[in-house]
């Protein structure tokens, strides 16, 4: 999967499809303010794209699952911790 910087002035979606069974895949999204050489202040968003074919967007989101799902349980056994030592 090969991702490239865009920018855009409407905060895209994370996954959305397009025609030929393909998707966008966008990460690290991040708003931007911009000041023109007038002094007008406008907010833009900065993130990295890609073009994805529908199992390609599938193993990716098999894998982000499993991420998210793995980090989850690090902060359950963090906080059990804490709670073990009366922290919280």
């Amino acid at each position: 999967m090969q991702f490239i910087k865009a920018e855009s002035q409407t905060r895209p979606p994370e996954v959305e499809a397009i025609t030929g069974d393909r998707f966008f895949v966008r990460k690290n999204i991040e708003e931007i303010h911009k000041t023109d050489d007038e002094g007008n202040t406008s907010i833009a968003y900065r993130y990295d794209e890609a073009i994805v074919s529908a199992p390609e967007y599938a193993a990716f989101a098999a894998v982000a699952a499993v991420e998210n799902r793995r980090e989850a349980e690090i902060i359950d056994e963090y906080t059990l911790k804490l709670i073990d030592e009366g922290v919280l």
